[in-house]
């Protein structure tokens, strides 16, 4: 009898058990969203915090795991309560971010001059998604840019977007009105406040991250500009009244050859599950591009690497540095008036107006209110921007995953 009354025990403890799994199970379910958020699971007994995906599995960080092998489930419907806690993530890839990355200034998802190889808002259907929108705005001493990129994601591994950028150039105005007039018997007048650029673009991830290996993709940009025609056009005006009827165009002759073009790139992103989380993200742009695009483009290609490199001290907070170069195709506005008989109608040098390229470097944070908000502001030294040396600018940008 006292063999039958244990193993009834027993076999009562073992049904006990198996009820408690099924119901940490259910537990682990409740509250799965699109987004696939995260739960924070908290063991009264042990004062231990877990962290794991909402899919009826914990997966454990190493450095909270301890004597707990990742993937086993450890709740017991009387030990633990669960919360769901979008705001203390823990990452362990980019769903543990619903709306990392951003979209960044050319409507790609990534950081904000870097693109990685993450779609953003992803469809979790393999759908079509829902939209991501973006607002950036970049404040220097001498220009301001705008940036407004839009989303959709096809699946888990395409995205297309939108942009729409907006350079003010009213300082390169004013600045030319004056100094030409001290420097040229005419004026040369760019006559415009603003240049503005169109971008479309289209990304396929074709390598998923995992443990070891990053995620990878390509995409490929198509850029307008679509006031340099119109710029070129106005210096070109003014020059010629200084130079004669058949001095060349100023944007031309300057290296601009289209008004159109093409970028391509090759990315790899990974997200090391370090003690503090660090993102890695690399790219390769293939570009003719002038100053971004708002300068027109080249006949001539160049390659150039773009780094991100990122730390995640919280959950919904980020913290990074990002570095992008710069082609330099443009030649000087001094270089045209100089070659074009400048000196033989009184011209002297103007200061600054080299119309170069000097590489980006930004400092970034970026802080996640709701799964679907993302607040950043950074700092960034851009070099020369059209016609001078700019200060270092501030960046702010507002991105909303539908």
């Amino acid at each position: 009898m006292a063999k039958s009354s244990a193993a009834g025990e027993s076999k009562q403890q073992d049904i006990g058990q198996i009820k408690s799994r099924q119901n940490a199970k259910k537990q682990l379910t409740i509250g799965k969203t699109p987004f696939n958020l995260s739960v924070v699971l908290y063991t009264h007994k042990t004062e231990r915090v877990i962290r794991g995906y909402v899919n009826g599995v914990i997966k454990l960080p190493h450095f909270l795991a301890k004597n707990i092998k990742p993937g086993e489930t450890i709740m017991k419907k009387t030990a633990c309560s669960m919360l769901l806690a979008s705001s203390l993530l823990i990452p362990f890839g980019q769903s543990a971010f619903a709306n990392i990355p951003l979209l960044n200034i050319d409507g790609d998802g990534g950081g904000a001059i870097v693109p990685w190889a993450y779609i953003s808002n992803a469809s979790k259907d393999g759908g079509v998604g829902m939209p991501a929108v973006s607002i950036w705005t970049w404040v220097s001493d001498s220009y301001t840019i705008n940036f407004w990129p839009v989303a959709v994601s096809i699946g888990d591994r395409i995205e297309v977007g939108f942009a729409y950028q907006n350079l003010d150039i009213s300082t390169l105005k004013s600045d030319l009105r004056s100094d030409s007039l001290a420097a040229l018997p005419n004026v040369l007048d760019a006559k415009l406040d603003n240049v503005q650029m169109i971008t479309a673009h289209a990304k396929f991830q074709f390598l998923k991250e995992t443990e070891t290996l990053p995620a990878m993709a390509i995409s490929v940009s198509y850029k307008k500009a679509l006031d340099v025609d119109k710029l070129n056009d106005n210096l070109t005006s003014g020059a010629r009244n200084t130079l004669g009827a058949t001095a060349p165009e100023v944007l031309k002759w300057m290296g601009l050859d289209d008004d159109a073009g093409f970028e391509f790139n090759l990315m790899a992103t990974k997200l090391w599950k370090t003690k503090i989380p660090l993102l890695t993200a690399v790219n390769l742009r293939y570009t003719q591009a002038n100053q971004l695009g708002f300068l027109g483009f080249s006949n001539d290609w160049s390659l150039n690497p773009e780094v991100t490199l990122a730390i995640l001290p919280a959950a919904n907070v980020a913290i990074g540095v990002e570095y992008k170069r710069k082609p330099d195709k443009l030649r000087s506005l001094n270089s045209y008036l100089s070659a074009n008989g400048g000196a033989a109608a009184g011209y002297r040098p103007l200061d600054d107006y080299s119309f170069g390229e000097d590489d980006f470097i930004d400092f970034f944070v970026a802080y996640l209110p709701t799964p679907n908000l993302t607040i950043a502001a950074g700092v960034a030294n851009i070099g020369n921007v059209v016609h001078r040396e700019t200060k270092s600018i501030w960046a702010f940008n507002i991105n909303y995953d539908f």
